[in-house]
This record gives structure tokens, C-alpha cells and sequence, in this order.
């Protein structure tokens, strides 16, 4: 008897099925981005409605390292080192000096307008404030009338009570640029351990949205120029807002209003602590990570279950870092660490599959598709972006060096490991894809143009197994979107916490 078998699926519901995924990815990874976001500006609100309910400083600079200050230095003639939970500045030659602190957004000096500096001083020295209402304009000078003793040192600077000196300088309201200025004999010192912004009396803990925000950025900004927003306004962002609308929300909320607490819409402030994980916990994270990496390469399972395994344990750390907003403006040893692991397994899980079913440069035929990407970033830069800002000699140098490892990690790595879990090659693509835009997590628009890149490129790779081809097209197209795109349709090409910075 005749078996009968279904009939193949036409090509055109195929394509239609696998275009209707990628616009679900798609529009999964718009949502990811905003709710990230989200929750990352609610734990800040959440910090502040803590300081507050606290009558806490929500200005606060604590100096441990030198790098808690502007350049990781003084500006003029005096050291600065550590010196156990404070930084010790000693003086040169006596001439005065100035301490840049560095600002997020703008300073609220209207409502918070108390300058306190705790700290030791080993003889008496000048104290005095330099500011600025916004980088590169006119700077405001002034000094206390008198010096400041040795000892302990809780000076509090009352900035609406000073003489300042500079073209229409007044008591400050906004401040984008802080400094202290200091004069202390030659040879002699002060530890600094904290500086903070205060007020004489504690604001009351809002318990109801101020002001709903638009996402018109000329209406937001007619808003926050009401009068009659309190100091510490709750504002509510509007709802469905992506993450690159609710960061340009921000912005202009820190411009204008920088004591408010901004939140996501629909949401309360709960006034939680910065409780923070223990110190060990990263290092024994990034510890049983290593050892399950090791253990790994000592001891591999037999196929299938190795491919799988591999590529778990090769895009484990890298995704955490990323995924779990870990790589911020300075990279922990920890993170480093369960970075460098990952990619140093994956060079032994490829050496051990040698010989390799991929090669490097390929031929010239397999140089061209690849790049069919760049016009099209060439376009949007034109349509969507700004006149084009080129990058730096050593930018153009170094990024094609990032690009290889990422489409090595991508399309040697994972692509050829979702191939050997015999999945169809559409599937496959599909998923590399996917973790190559999860890679650019919070960045939502980055997100969306890495997964439709990346779509093509990995098919580009399993047309021609050359790699290099592929990595060099990934570095101009994105020298191309960083030059034209970033600050227009693209915040910025940052990644996890970095994003928000």
C-alpha cells in the first residue's frame, strides 16, 4: 500500500512564518529594552525617596580613590593619593588649587544650596567654590571669608551667602560644574572623605505624581518649567515609553529638575535602601563559573550534549556581564574575569574540534555580500542620523580587532554549535542572531539592528565559512552607525549599564 506524505510547505508560508518571527524578536526586544530601563530608573527613584524620607544629601561625593574626582587629579599644583576611607591632597608650593567633582546632569543649588566638606586638616587653609551653570560657560568664584581651622573639618558653605565673583554671577541655582578651591600652606595636607549638597530643613516624601510627563520633548519641557513643581516632584513617565524615549526624558527631567524622582509610569516610589550584594558574592560567582569552566574542558561530555554544553558555558558569562547590567563605567575583576574565562573556553573547545570546518579570509567572491549591509547603514545615517563625526586613527584601528572576536565568538562558536545540534538552518541563524542582539542589551534600537545584521552576516558565514569577510563588514558598518547615528536615531552604541551613564 502507498504511504502518503504530507506535501512540503510552499515556499512563500515559509518565508512569511520565519519573517513574522523576526518581527516578533523584534518587537520582543523593543519591550526588554524599555522594561531594563524601567526598572533600572525605579531603583533610583527608589534611592532617592530613601535619602529623602532620610533627610539624607541627595548630592553626595565620597572620595576613596583619585579617580572619584574630575581627571583623577588636582587641578594646580597639589597630590592626591589615598589615604584609608579619604583622599589625602597635600599642597605643593601654597599657590591654590582646584578639585573637580564630578556632576551627573545638573545640581539642584536652588533648593539644596548648603555645600558641606567633612574631612581632617592638618593646618589652617582657604576654603572657596567654583562653578559653572553649564560646561563652557562663565565661571563663578568665591571664597570664606575666613580660613578654616585645623582638625576635624565639618565646614558647611551656605552658597546663597557668598561674594561671588564673575560676569552676573549670583547664588547658584543649576550646576553642571562643581569644584572646590583650596589654599593650603606648602608641604601641608587634608584628608577629604565626603562632600555633599544639603538643605537646613528635610522635604516631605511625595505620595503622589507631581506631574505626568509627555513624550513630546517641547511639551515635557513646558511642563517642567512650571513654578509650582516642588523640589523633590514625583514626575511620571508616559506610558509604553521605549528606553531611548524614557533616557531623553531623564535627561531633560536633570536639566531642569534634578532633585525630581522620575519614575516609570503607574509605578510608586518605595524608598529602598542601597543595600547592594555582599562583597564576596561576585567574587564567588565569577569563581564557580571558572571552575565549571574548567571542569568542562577537563572532563567533556560525549556529543551531542557537548555542543550544547559548550555553548551554554561560552555565552554564560558573557550574557551575565551584559544581561545583568555588570559592565558599567569601570569593569569589576570579577567581570573580567568571567569574560576572559568564557572566551579563553572557547578557544579550547575550537582547538580541540580542529581541523575546522571554517577558514579566515576565503576568497574575493566571499568578500562582497557581506558588505551589501554598508550602503544600507550609509542610507540611514543620511535619512535618520546628523552630519557624521569620523572616529579617531586609533578607534578605526582597534575596533576591527573587537569585531573579529565578536563574529569568531558568534558565528565560529555558537552558529557552527547550533548547526551540529542538527536544528534547521534557519532555527540556527535565527538564535545566533538572537544572542547577538542580546549581547547590546538595554540598547533597544542597537538591539533591533544587531539581530537584522547579524541575520545576514550568519548567513553570509554559512554560504562561505570565511569569517573575516563578515567581521570586516561588521567593523565599517558600525564605524559607519557610531559616526552618523549615535545621539540621533541610536543614543549611543553603549551596552549594558553603560546605556544609562
Amino acid at each position: 500500500m502507498r504511504q502518503l506524505t504530507a506535501p512540503p510547505t510552499p515556499r512563500w508560508r515559509a518565508a512569511a512564518g520565519y519573517a513574522l518571527l523576526v518581527a516578533l524578536l523584534l518587537f520582543g526586544l523593543h519591550e526588554l529594552a524599555a522594561r531594563i530601563t524601567a526598572a533600572h530608573l525605579q531603583r533610583v527613584a527608589n534611592l532617592q525617596a530613601a535619602l529623602i524620607e532620610h533627610g539624607q544629601p541627595p548630592w553626595r561625593w565620597r572620595l576613596r580613590l583619585p579617580h572619584d574626582l574630575v581627571a583623577g587629579r588636582a587641578f594646580g599644583a597639589a597630590d592626591v593619593q589615598r589615604d584609608g576611607n579619604g583622599l589625602r591632597i597635600r599642597s605643593r608650593d601654597g599657590t591654590p588649587f582646584e578639585l573637580g567633582l564630578p556632576v551627573t546632569g545638573m545640581l539642584d543649588a536652588g533648593h539644596w544650596p548648603l555645600l558641606a566638606v567633612d574631612g581632617m586638616a592638618d593646618a589652617p587653609f582657604r576654603l572657596g567654590v567654583a562653578w559653572q551653570p553649564r560646561l563652557g560657560r562663565p565661571g563663578c568664584l568665591a571664597w570664606q571669608d575666613a580660613p578654616v581651622a585645623a582638625g576635624p573639618l565639618h565646614a558647611v558653605v551656605d552658597l546663597r551667602r557668598l561674594q561671588w565673583q564673575g560676569e552676573g554671577c549670583a547664588a547658584p541655582e543649576r550646576i553642571e560644574v562643581l569644584r572646590l578651591k583650596l589654599e593650603l600652606p606648602a608641604g601641608m595636607s587634608l584628608r577629604l572623605a565626603e562632600v555633599s549638597l544639603r538643605r537646613a530643613t528635610p522635604l516631605p516624601l511625595p505620595t503622589q505624581p507631581s506631574l505626568q510627563l509627555s513624550a513630546d520633548p517641547a511639551t515635557a519641557a513646558r511642563q517642567l518649567a512650571d513654578p509650582a513643581l516642588p523640589p523633590a516632584a514625583w514626575i511620571a513617565l508616559p506610558a509604553g515609553a521605549s528606553a531611548e524615549t524614557q533616557l531623553a526624558l531623564r535627561e531633560q527631567v536633570r536639566q531642569q529638575r534634578p532633585g525630581a524622582l522620575l519614575l516609570p509610569h503607574g509605578v510608586a516610589p518605595e524608598a529602598a535602601g542601597e543595600t547592594g550584594a555582599p562583597a564576596w558574592l561576585p567574587w564567588a560567582g565569577a569563581t564557580g563559573y571558572l571552575l565549571a569552566l574548567i571542569g568542562l574542558a577537563v572532563w567533556p561530555p560525549s556529543q551531542p550534549r557537548r555542543r550544547w554544553l559548550e555553548l551554554a558555558a561560552c555565552m554564560a558569562g558573557p550574557l551575565w556581564l551584559v544581561m545583568g547590567l555588570h559592565l558599567g563605567l569601570r569593569l569589576s575583576p570579577p567581570s573580567l574575569l568571567c569574560f576572559a574565562g568564557a572566551v579563553l573556553f572557547a578557544a579550547h573547545a575550537e582547538w580541540r574540534q580542529r581541523p575546522a570546518d571554517w577558514r579566515w579570509v576565503g576568497d574575493w567572491r566571499d568578500w562582497l555580500p557581506p558588505f551589501a549591509l554598508l550602503p544600507l547603514a550609509v542610507l540611514l545615517g543620511i535619512f535618520f542620523g546628523h552630519p557624521g563625526k569620523p572616529p579617531t586613527p586609533g578607534h578605526v584601528v582597534l575596533y576591527p580587532l573587537w569585531a573579529i572576536l565578536q563574529q569568531w565568538l558568534m558565528l565560529a562558536v555558537v552558529l557552527r554549535r547550533l548547526e551540529g545540534g542538527r536544528l534547521p538552518a534557519g532555527l540556527a541563524v535565527l538564535l545566533c542572531a538572537l544572542v547577538f542582539a542580546l549581547m547590546h542589551t538595554p540598547n533597544g534600537v542597537l538591539m533591533q539592528l544587531c539581530l537584522l545584521a547579524e541575520l545576514w552576516w550568519a548567513w553570509c558565514f554559512r554560504r562561505s565559512r570565511a569569517l573575516l569577510p563578515v567581521a570586516a563588514a561588521h567593523a565599517a558598518c558600525a564605524l559607519v552607525v557610531e559616526a552618523s547615528l549615535a545621539g540621533g536615531l541610536l543614543r549611543s552604541l553603549e551596552v549594558s549599564a553603560r546605556f544609562f551613564l
